[in-house]
């Protein structure tokens, strides 16, 4: 009881030390031992109000961060057009979080970042910069998830993160998202995604992973009108991803083991249309690169069994 007394007024106390106006506000709540939480709540808010923390940590050793820094325990900074709100629940042990958000600038809507952690020794840091409408949600349910979320000048992007498993880790940056970000979902254990875009306006990234120890690495940068999905179902995937330029597509799907993808694609000729590179596997230790460098190109690859080998090379 004396932790959910002290944390209460954690909460408070940083409220009313940041001199945060009526309406902003910091809700915690803490059962287990040892039970850490932080919220710090900065600005000038206009009428519109809307700055709200809630931090939940039920079990023990959870720990949500220390006010003002990169990992900062929810810390807020300006909502002067009524934007923000960041919730941090995590159920089970020894888990961690983060959440730092900036300009937090929402037009009196939602800048929204959510980490839910249901399981042990999980770990999530989400940093956002200057944003106006901009959601971020990491889910992780299992033992020793890490995902990293920055985002910067935002816009209206959203980054959504699911990890179901144990083991996986996810990085995820974004420079100049616009529209939205990256949608990662990883089940099973080992899996690990690498994601940087940026610049990318409705050009985001969507990653899936079924199985365990897949391996996933994109970048993007320039990327208007620029897609990339990934898929991969077994064990020990790997797929890289890499567009400059505008109007490229890009699409690979693995199902089995030990497959191995690489599509690079790149122009600067936009909006003459970009290139298209499809790759599907299914089978195991299938082999396919493909090289796209101008406007145009076209490469369909399908490999079925087991330890076939393409190379594509256009330009």
């Amino acid at each position: 009881m004396r932790t959910t007394l002290s944390a209460v007024a954690i909460g408070v106390s940083l409220a009313c030390a940041c001199q945060l106006a009526s309406g902003q506000t910091v809700t915690v709540t803490q059962q287990g031992n040892r039970n850490t939480s932080a919220a710090e709540q900065v600005g000038f808010p206009a009428p519109d109000l809307a700055a709200t923390a809630t931090i939940t940590q039920i079990g023990d050793n959870n720990h949500v961060g220390g006010p003002g820094s990169t990992t900062g325990g929810i810390f807020q900074r300006d909502n002067r057009y009524g934007g923000a709100l960041a919730v941090v629940e995590q159920y089970g042990t020894g888990n961690n979080a983060g959440i730092s958000q900036d300009g937090t600038v929402g037009f009196a809507g939602p800048v929204t970042v959510t980490i839910t952690q249901r399981g042990a020794l999980n770990d999530a840091t989400v940093r956002q910069n200057i944003m106006t409408s901009t959601p971020a949600t990491v889910e992780q349910n299992g033992i020793g998830n890490v995902a990293r979320v920055e985002q910067f000048a935002t816009a209206d992007s959203g980054i959504r993160a699911t990890q179901n498993g144990n083991g996986n880790q996810l990085m995820i940056r974004q420079h100049d998202g616009t529209y939205y970000g990256p949608d990662v979902t990883q089940n099973g254990d080992g899996n690990s995604a690498w994601i940087v875009s940026e610049s990318s306006p409705a050009a985001g990234p969507v990653i899936t992973q079924t199985g365990t120890l897949n391996s996933v690495r994109t970048f993007q940068t320039g990327a208007w009108d620029s897609s990339m999905t990934v898929r991969q179902l077994g064990a020990g995937n790997q797929a890289e991803v890499n567009q400059f330029g505008e109007a490229h597509q890009a699409s690979t799907d693995q199902n089995g083991s030990n497959n191995f993808t690489s599509i690079t694609q790149g122009s600067t000729n936009w909006p003459v249309g970009g290139s298209t590179a499809l790759v599907a596997q299914l089978g195991n230790s299938n082999t396919a690169i493909v090289r796209q460098y101008g406007d145009g190109y076209v490469a369909n690859v399908n490999q079925t069994g087991s330890r076939n080998w393409t190379s594509i090379y256009q330009h």
